[in-house]
This record gives structure tokens, sequence and C-alpha cells, in this order.
């Protein structure tokens, strides 16, 4: 037996328990209760289209010193984009709009995560974040900051830094160690960063003000001065701090909204599309499945081995990332599935012609490996090219069922790829020292097709 064919079976076995635990295993018992005690927190997210949502018009609030223009709007629906999913994963449909001449923000939001309000009222917030110094004065979080109250610590009423100030790649969640209170670690752009460094060290012992929109958000004592990383505790909830971060990565809105009206919005599919597609899928997998085992017989068995992980290992990536599947979504999924095995069609035929031309098991095993891989590599690649051209157009232009189509079509291909060429291979390299594949009807192959070993490949040469 090869080396490390014993390991990536360990690894394949690990993560086929992995995967079906994400998958498969139960939230709760009839009780309510965890499962055995043990809780999946995984679940999945469905689009607008199959389970409804809600959805929202936003308008520009009155009085504001910006011009309200198509462009103005169009770049504050990009922002609004951005903060619900930087990913595109979550499948809001966001679009401009005119209603009785009045600009305005379409929001379409699936019922994604139960706290659709909570999402509605951070696309509010205008997202200025403005660092400030009160003396010896602390502050509550959560009550609103009136600058001109400490006019003497902020000279013109104006903010020691901003939230442009900051460095979006070092925004991210964590929790203290001691409390596990969450907070938000920050850092400041380099050109910024020795600016805050003797602005905290001349204000030593005073207290620091963070405020969003012009509300509290943390109050604290600077005890040294920072140059490095610093962070904002306001006793968020996760959700919430990483509700801040996505604000603060993507930037403040062109032009502060306001809610104009909210409708309850119903699934456009209808429930049952589910369990069709499902259906679908199932049906799907089982005539894929059907051919590759009776056209290719034993290698054929073992690649269907490899597409039911393949599946599992599909559909807990879906939960683990939180993808949201519309019906384009589980369309690109279904079309995967039977994508999933060309690679290993273009193997076996390969492995089969250099079986016929007389090599041994393994050598044809790894020459066929060999000569399918440039075929693989170059239409799996273009697929992908495919993918990112559809996920393009789809997130700039408001297309959200061509983002979620592209997006499961790639995870899929990536997925393919790897059962086909790490598990069948590593499945047929078990196999082989056992000698129990060397028949050629396991192959499809007429009797005697199959060389056992070097001297009777050395004896059908010369009879050739």
């Amino acid at each position: 037996m090869r080396r490390g064919t014993l390991t990536l079976l360990l690894f394949i076995i690990l993560l086929a328990a992995g995967a079906s635990y994400v998958v498969f295993w139960p939230n709760a018992d009839a009780s309510g209760k965890p499962w055995h005690g043990v809780n999946n927190p995984f679940t999945f997210s469905y689009g607008l289209d199959l389970q409804g949502g809600i959805q929202v018009l936003l308008i520009p609030k009155p009085g504001q010193n910006v011009p309200i223009t198509q462009e103005a709007i169009q770049n504050t629906a990009n922002v609004l984009a951005s903060r619900i999913d930087g990913l595109g994963l979550k499948e809001p449909t966001i679009r401009p709009l005119t209603t009785d001449n009045q600009l305005g923000i379409e929001v379409d939001l699936p019922h994604f995560n139960g706290n659709e309000q909570e999402t509605v009222n951070n696309l509010l917030k205008s997202g200025v974040l403005e660092f400030w110094v009160t003396g010896s004065t602390p502050l509550q979080v959560g009550q609103p900051f009136d600058p001109t109250q400490y006019t003497q610590d902020n000279p013109g009423n104006k903010p020691a830094f901003t939230g442009p100030d900051l460095d979006p790649k070092s925004l991210n969640v964590s929790q203290q160690p001691s409390t596990n209170v969450y907070q938000i670690n920050f850092a400041m752009k380099t050109a910024k960063a020795a600016d805050f460094g003797t602005f905290t060290s001349n204000h030593i012992g005073q207290y620091m003000i963070i405020t969003l929109d012009r509300t509290v958000i943390t109050s604290a004592t600077i005890q040294q001065a920072i140059t490095g990383a610093g962070d904002i505790t306001g006793g968020f909830t996760q959700s919430q701090a990483q509700e801040i971060v996505n604000t603060l990565k993507y930037g403040a809105l062109p032009i502060a909204l306001q809610k104009d009206s909210e409708n309850v919005v119903s699934a456009t599919l209808g429930s049952d599309t589910i369990s069709k597609s499902l259906l679908a899928g199932i049906i799907g997998i089982s005539i894929v499945a059907l051919f590759m085992l009776f056209y290719y017989r034993l290698p054929g068995l073992l690649a269907d081995v490899a597409l039911a992980l393949y599946t599992v290992l599909t559909l807990a990536i879906f939960k683990l990332i939180g993808a949201t599947l519309t019906l384009a979504g589980i369309a690109g999924l279904v079309l995967s599935i039977g994508m999933a095995v060309d690679a290993n069609v273009l193997i076996f035929e390969r492995v089969k012609e250099e079986l016929r031309a007389g090599r041994v098991l393994s050598s044809a095993i790894d020459a066929g490996w060999k000569r399918a891989w440039p075929s693989i590599r170059d239409s799996n690649i273009s697929t992908m090219i495919t993918c990112a051209v559809l996920y393009y157009f789809g997130t700039n232009f408001g297309a959200t069922m061509i983002t979620g189509f592209a997006t499961t079509l790639v995870l899929g291909v990536l997925v393919s790829m790897f059962t086909a060429i790490v598990v069948t291979r590593t499945f047929l390299n078990l196999l082989v020292p056992t000698g129990v594949i060397n028949h050629p009807a396991l192959f499809g192959l007429p009797a005697g097709s199959i060389a056992k070993d070097k001297a009777s490949l050395a004896s059908r040469n010369a009879t050739a």
C-alpha cells in the first residue's frame, strides 16, 4: 500500500463525519432539548423567493446639506449592500427607485436570521464614527452626545479622529479573555497611527468618548498612549458588534436615510418549491450514480461513494458559511452534482485506455490520472471563470439571483475536484494491493485485459 493512503483515508473519514454532523445532526429531540445533549447550531438559510421576508422603502432625510442625485442614491445603495452582506451570500435585493418624484432605495430582506428589524435599524445609521475627549466627565453608553458641551476639550467642536481614519482591515470582533465581553478591535491607518499615539499620550487620565452617529458607544479612561491596536467596548452582543464592524468597514452613508414604509413579503415561489427542488436533486443524483455504476462497474461504485461525500460536504459548507439558498442557488447545486463526476469519467476512460495498452493496474491508475488532469484542470478553471463573471455582474447590477447561482456552482466545482482527485483515487489505491479489483469485468473490460505483473506485461508486448 502506498505511503499516505491510510492517512488520506483517515482524513476522508473524519471529514465525512464532520460534514454529516453539520448536515444531519438534529437540532433538538422531541422535547426541544439538544439531541443527546449536543446542539447543532448550523441551519440552512433560504432566500426571499423560498420563504419570504420584509420589504423596506428608505428615503433621504429632509434638511440635508447634500445634493440628492441618482448617483448619490446609487452610491448609498452600494454601501447598504456591503453592510448587509460583504460576501453577497444572504441574497438581499437592493435597488434605487423613484416614486412620486421621490428618490429612494427599496430593500428586500429574507428571513435569514430572525432579527430583520435590527438589521433595518442598522441600515438607517449614517455610520459616522467620531473620537472625542470629555476631560474628567464619563458618559453613559447609549446617550446622545452634544459636542458643544465639551468645546474646551474639543476645539471647534470637531472630533479628534473619525471613521475614515481607521484601517478597515483591522476591524473585527473578539472577546475579552477574562470576561468574555465582546469588543471591536481597531487600529488607525498608517498615516494616522502616530497622531493617535500623540493624542492619547496627551490625554492620559481623561475620558475618551467614541460615538456612532453622535450616540455614545464607548466611554473609557485613557490609561496610556495607544500606538498600536485598540478596542471598543460597549456592552455589545456579538451580532451588534458585527453590525458596527460592517458599518465601519464600508463607510458612512453618502445620504442619511429614514424609513418610509415596510411590508411583509410572502415567498414568491411557494413553500413546496423546496421539497420539489430536493426531489429533483435526489433524482439527479440517483441517475448519475446508476450510470456510473453500470458503465464503470467498481470504479463507478467508488465514484458514487465519493459523490455522496461530495453532496454532504457541499451542503455542510453552505451551512457553515451561512449561504442563503434560492431556487437559482439550488439549481446551481443540482447542476454541479452532474458536473461532479465529469472528472471521474475522464480519469476512468484514461485508466481503461492504459489497461488496454497492457499496463498493470497500479501503473494504469497513475498514468490515467496524469493524462486526465490537464482536461480536468482546464474545464474546471473555465467554469470558475464563468462563475466569476456571473458573480461580478450579479453583485454590481443587483441581480442577486445570478450571484447565488454563481456562488453555489463555484463551490460545487471546487468540492467536486477534491472528491474526484483525492477521494476516488484514495479508494482505488486502497484496493489495488488487495488484488480484488484485478478482474477485468470490474472495469467493463474483456477477460485478460489487466496485466498481473511485469512478466505478463512483457509477454503481452512480445506477442503484439
